[in-house]
């Protein structure tokens, strides 16, 4: 059961799925499955900027083998891009919730520095 205070302003809140009467912050009450199924909804990040690497700390290893091949490899980014989380999530074999969402957010991370690295490298050797 949640607090019934205005998480901005601390502020009673009568009713929950409304505005704070103190501050006009806005109040929601989500159940954890819809907070799940948004997530799982949700684009990877890491799928689009490391789509192999996303693919092996995802446990989708078919998509991987897929993505290794050229010409199938824009499909597959693509797929893993919108669909992927959700299919991770089924076939991955996690312990918990919160194992996956940990390892969704570290494989976000993993894209965004591969990203900054290769970026880095380009620039290293173009004014190098």
């Amino acid at each position: 059961m949640q607090n019934k205070t205005c998480a901005s302003c601390k502020h009673e809140v009568e009713e929950w799925n409304e505005r704070c009467g103190g501050c006009g912050f806005t109040l929601e009450l989500v159940p954890d499955e819809k907070r799940k199924a948004r997530f799982l909804r949700g684009p990877s990040l890491g799928a689009l900027l490391f789509t192999q690497g996303w693919a092996l700390g995802a446990r989708v290893y078919f998509w991987f083998l897929l993505s290794l091949i050229p010409v199938v490899g824009i499909a597959v980014l693509i797929v893993c891009v919108l669909f992927g989380r959700r299919w991770s999530w089924k076939f991955g074999g996690w312990e918990s919730w919160e194992a996956f969402q940990s390892r969704m957010r570290l494989m976000d991370m993993v894209g965004v520095v591969w990203v900054a690295v290769l970026v880095g490298v380009y620039f290293y050797f173009r004014l190098g």
